[in-house]
């Protein structure tokens, strides 16, 4: 589901380039994501989509690998 944005939390959200970088997919991808209910899009008043900061790094945090310090 796609919402209208509220100025106030734009630091929030990420641009596709963004998004696709941290998830490491094309941008193309994140349309797709969205058609299927796995991300959801902030449309704003310019018809541009961005992404919540927070969902993105939901999505990221199973996958990362943590690193260990060296010993």
């Amino acid at each position: 589901m796609t919402e209208q944005h509220e100025p106030d939390k734009a630091g929030d959200l990420l641009t596709p380039r963004e998004t696709a970088e941290r998830l490491h997919v094309h941008p193309r991808t994140l349309i797709r994501m969205a058609e299927r209910a796995e991300l959801d899009p902030v449309v704003l008043p310019s018809g541009h989509r961005r992404y919540r900061r927070e969902e993105v790094e939901r999505i990221v945090a199973p996958t990362a690998t943590p690193v260990k310090a060296a010993s």
